[in-house]
């Protein structure tokens, strides 16, 4: 048995409200802590990767041979954390800190 394999089963043994919370944890955290760049950064990051279990789980489920669409999914999720951090930098550059509350406008 391969460790894929064994990380669908370990994945399988999770309770339902264990895969739906977690989701659902980090798209409340997106909404209500809102106030620096970064925690929106990390809580767009877990929901990319758990799209990836997510994929991975039903790929699997399903037998469907589809490889080379889980490495699309995780090259997306590098490039949007590199996008990330990169915007992060310029504006800790541009304005001293990453607080979304004192950025405005009219300084860019």
């Amino acid at each position: 048995m391969n460790s894929e394999n064994k990380f669908i089963l370990n994945f399988n043994k999770l309770n339902v409200n264990q895969k739906i919370l977690l989701p659902i944890i980090a798209i409340t955290n997106l909404i209500i802590f809102k106030t620096h760049f970064l925690h929106i950064l990390l809580c767009l990051e877990v929901l990319t990767l758990r799209i990836l279990l997510y994929l991975s789980f039903f790929i699997t489920l399903f037998n469907t041979p589809v490889p080379l669409l889980r490495v699309i999914i995780l090259t997306l999720g590098a490039c949007e954390a590199r996008l990330g951090l990169t915007l992060l930098v310029i504006i800790v550059r541009l304005y001293g800190n990453d607080i979304i509350k004192n950025i405005s406008l009219r300084k860019c």
